[in-house]
């Protein structure tokens, strides 16, 4: 149906009369009640419950209906259909101006379809290539630059561990994207309403502090890398400052975007350089690693070992390699803004095979290159010289933006649980309020990155504990939850047992070997 003819449907009331026995010159008679049922977020909980209530409308049907799941547990969008399936209530012509409040219909042209977006809710406008730049570039961060030392962990089996990883990640991202939509007619917004839908108010506080540890301890690791990175970089070229100093310089850096991003969808460009600037440093890393191995650089040196399989290693190699593909913290908000959610599994297998072939190249050929003296970052491995430069350049660049995006996500929960906006506080105030927290949001993640500099334990900690969680062990727990163990064949019960004990046994066994790690090298650190 042409836009047009779609906005009068919407703005002009109908003149049936009620009763067709009413005289002209008498009295109107009132148009029937229509009940309807509707889903409404609760503000206090954030999950859904359902509301009665009466209106004078001919069409009580709501506004935007969200994405539904089907008898399979599959989700389709009634956003994305014909406009002429588009339910609105009809109003008054004094009611006009609270419509185009409240809704925005976008017509654009081709085979793209018109989208009826909610006021607060992000516009679903994204198509496959953005959608899957948004979760590539979360994902191939700095995670691929620990892939290499992550083999010198486990040996050469280290390879069926990133594919098995890749599976994984693809499976729970669909399964993460099912529990928004367990609800018939509703969509949550993020994990925190994943589990209190789940498991009630301590689902939510559980879920809360693994989402926020890995959202806020990521971006400690960013911070840590990025003033390592530009202290080895400016340190040759007589620019004396210490690692610190420059972590605070590149928290300033951060704090820029954080203060004007605030969807987002705003952060698209972003994410684009983002996913080409680690492309670029896992090329540069491969071909490095082939052309100047460690027995090329060190001839007279007994050349590095390597292994088949390392058992004791496993556990804790294994939670620095899910890290490489966690993404689960902006699924929602990714999903949220696609134009065609039902492509959503697409999307994440497609990223997470892209994934996989990087971490493949750069783990395969960087273990081959340097054995067990490998290093994390690998980058510290390679040969000095322009592409080693090259490298560090754009992989600094790269987390440094990444960092915001990633930080977006911790703040968009908080001020959508703490109704930060403009309707409710005003665009001056609402815009004073979010600056204020997110900057000292900001300096508390340096703080924390300062006191603990140690990039390969804390990236270790960080991932066993909140990673691993977050990527293998609660989406499966809450889908299972939200949808009764019934709606799962076996052979997939069986593949959701083998994910839950891998996740449970990577994090358990990879958080005691970091934290004896970490500890150990802040005793020698200060001694």
């Amino acid at each position: 149906m042409p836009v047009p003819t779609l906005i009068r449907r919407v703005l002009n009331r109908s003149n049936t009369l009620a009763d067709s026995n009413d005289t002209p010159n008498g009295p109107v008679s009132p148009m029937p009640m229509a009940s309807a049922t509707f889903n409404a977020a609760d503000q206090d909980a954030g999950i859904a419950t359902t509301a009665q209530f009466t209106s004078n409308f001919p069409d009580s049907s709501p506004i935007y209906e969200a994405p539904t799941t089907n008898a399979d547990g599959d989700f389709t969008d009634s956003s994305s259909i014909d406009g002429s399936d588009i339910k609105m209530p009809m109003v008054e012509d004094g009611e006009k101006d609270v419509i185009e409040d409240i809704t925005r219909l976008e017509s654009q042209g081709g085979e793209q379809e018109p989208v009826v977006v909610r006021q607060g809710q992000p516009a679903r406008n994204a198509g496959f290539l953005r959608s899957f730049s948004n979760v590539v570039c979360i994902i191939i961060g700095t995670g691929c630059l620990q892939i290499p030392y992550a083999f010198a962990k486990t040996g050469w089996i280290g390879v069926i561990i990133v594919v098995l990883s890749a599976f994984i990640g693809g499976y729970t991202g669909v399964l993460t994207i099912k529990c928004l939509y367990y609800q018939q007619g509703h969509r949550l917004h993020s994990f925190p309403q994943i589990g209190r839908a789940a498991f009630g108010r301590w689902g939510q506080y559980a879920t809360q502090f693994f989402n926020y540890l890995y959202s806020l301890g990521t971006t400690c690791l960013y911070i840590i890398l990025s003033g390592q990175f530009i202290y080895q970089l400016l340190s040759t070229v007589g620019v004396d400052l210490s690692k610190k100093v420059w972590m605070i310089i590149v928290a300033l850096i951060i704090w820029i975007p954080v203060a004007i991003l605030k969807q987002m969808s705003e952060a698209a460009v972003m994410a684009i350089f983002g996913l080409l600037a680690s492309v670029v440093v896992i090329v540069v890393a491969t071909v490095m690693s082939i052309a100047q191995p460690y027995t090329k650089m060190y001839p007279n040196e007994p050349p590095p070992g390597e292994d088949v399989a390392i058992a004791i290693g496993i556990p804790v190699a294994l939670s620095s390699i899910v890290f490489s593909y966690s993404g689960s913290v902006v699924y929602p908000h990714v999903e949220a803004s696609m134009r065609k959610p039902k492509q959503w599994p697409n999307v994440v297998y497609t990223a997470m095979t892209f994934c996989m072939v990087c971490y493949l190249l750069i783990g395969v050929s960087g273990y081959w290159a340097y054995g067990d003296l490998v290093v994390s970052p690998v980058l510290d491995s390679i040969p000095t010289g322009a592409p080693a430069t090259i490298a560090k350049v754009m992989i600094t660049l790269h987390v440094i933006i990444a960092a915001p995006i990633m930080l977006l996500t911790f703040f968009l929960e908080v001020e959508e649980g703490w109704q930060i906006n403009a309707e409710r506080l005003g665009k001056k105030r609402e815009f004073i309020v979010r600056l204020v927290y997110r900057s000292v949001v900001v300096a508390l993640v340096c703080a924390v990155s300062l006191a603990i500099p140690y990039f390969a334990d804390f990236l270790s900690l960080i991932s066993s504990i909140a990673c691993v969680t977050m990527f293998a062990i609660l989406p499966i727990v809450c889908y299972l939850k939200l949808y009764g163990h019934k709606i799962a064949p076996w052979y997939e019960k069986i593949w959701m047992a083998i994910v839950l004990v891998i996740g449970i046994i990577a994090s358990i066994w990879g958080s005691v070997d970091a934290i004896k790690s970490l500890i150990r090298d802040v005793q020698e650190g200060g001694s």
